[in-house]
């Protein structure tokens, strides 16, 4: 019996097998039907790899309770805000020693030249909060100022002394951030509620009432404008007689400042006329309809700060009032303002909210 067939056939065998590892070994594995080769990734020699880069799609006109589009982050600092204007400002007539705010001859005002850096193109919606108070408590100001983005407005209180409250004005200034003096009017509850001795009152001296609301306005300067929040008191009940208040509008108004009414729900001035700068309304108070046995109720905070995200959400603005400060509204407000940006909500300067525009004609008809 001889062998020499089967040898023959078992190195046919093995020379096959060996060629076609050979020719895997060559031209690499079968690709699957219907796929594409995966390439390699190149980039030139000594490049770091780049990290994946996707363009953003434009903002929507109005975010929506559900939409999850991201705000800008929130800057805890802004661009500085300009040094008060001489061309801005003109001797109090019954206090020698102050400067009263004042339309420039060109036309320019305190409300523009003091307003907060803020993108204009910005279309997510705005949340501006003023805190009404500062200046009395020089150190919870201070605390105010450090912890709280510059975008939040911050209103001196006319009974603040005029000397630290101009340099906690500047520092503000420096920050960004937007300042308004405190106008201490006849409240709600009038005479248990007393705003002091410097308070407009609707049976008053026109006069005097005059007098103190230049006492008021020359108290800050390199200020946007002025509120009727003092203290926590917000003068409802002075605003609630048309001459009085009505007067007080039509001078801020001449020195070209904003008006803050914190009142929520306030309705326009009846005398209001076309190209008059109409007063910004507060919507929600942070912190006035806490519980009664702890002004600082953290969860009342937090609920205020919710309705107030929700105003902005369904109507494109709203304004926030808080103060005066203390320990528990700072750090309720500085959590709250850190994850606006996430829920798609950007904080915005009071100048940066538009002031409500008169009723046409056909809608008073």
């Amino acid at each position: 019996m001889t062998f020499r067939p089967l040898l023959i056939f078992w190195s046919i065998i093995l020379g096959l097998s060996a060629g076609t590892a050979v020719a895997l070994e060559v031209l690499g594995p079968p690709q699957h039907a219907g796929l594409a080769p995966k390439l390699p990734a190149t980039r030139p020699a000594g490049a770091a790899p780049q990290a994946h880069v996707t363009q953003a799609a434009p903002a929507p006109a109005h975010a929506t309770p559900n939409s999850f589009d991201p705000a800008p982050p929130l800057r805890m600092t802004s661009p500085a805000i300009p040094e008060p204007d001489p061309a801005l400002q003109e001797p109090a007539i019954d206090y020698a020693d102050r400067m009263m705010p004042r339309v420039a001859d060109n036309g320019r005002t305190p409300a523009v030249l003091y307003a907060a850096a803020f993108d204009p193109s910005e279309r997510h919606p705005r949340v501006a909060l003023v805190l009404d108070g500062a200046g009395l408590d020089r150190g919870l100001t201070e605390q105010a100022m450090k912890t709280l983005p510059s975008a939040i407005d911050i209103a001196f209180s006319a009974y603040a002394p005029a000397t630290s409250a101009a340099r906690m004005a500047q520092a503000a200034r420096r920050q960004g951030r937007e300042c308004l003096v405190s106008i201490p009017m006849e409240p709600s509850g009038f005479p248990a509620n007393d705003e002091g001795d410097r308070a407009l009152l609707i049976g008053g001296d026109p006069g005097q009432n005059r007098q103190d609301l230049e006492w008021a306005l020359s108290n800050v300067q390199g200020c946007v404008g002025a509120t009727g929040a003092s203290d926590g008191l917000n003068g409802e009940r002075f605003a609630e007689s048309r001459q009085a208040f009505g007067d007080v509008l039509s001078a801020i108004d001449r020195r070209g400042l904003l008006y803050l009414d914190p009142r929520p729900l306030a309705p326009p001035p009846d005398d209001a006329m076309p190209g008059r700068m109409l007063p910004r309304v507060v919507d929600v108070i942070i912190d006035h309809s806490a519980s009664p046995e702890d002004p600082s109720d953290a969860a009342a905070i937090d609920r205020n700060l919710a309705r107030l995200e929700k105003l902005a959400l369904t109507r494109g603005t709203a304004i926030g009032l808080a103060g005066p400060p203390t320990p528990v509204l700072l750090d309720r407000l500085a959590v709250w303002a850190q994850g606006l940006a996430a829920r798609g909500l950007v904080l915005a300067p009071l100048t940066a909210i538009p002031p409500p525009s008169l009723p046409t004609e056909a809608a008073r008809q």
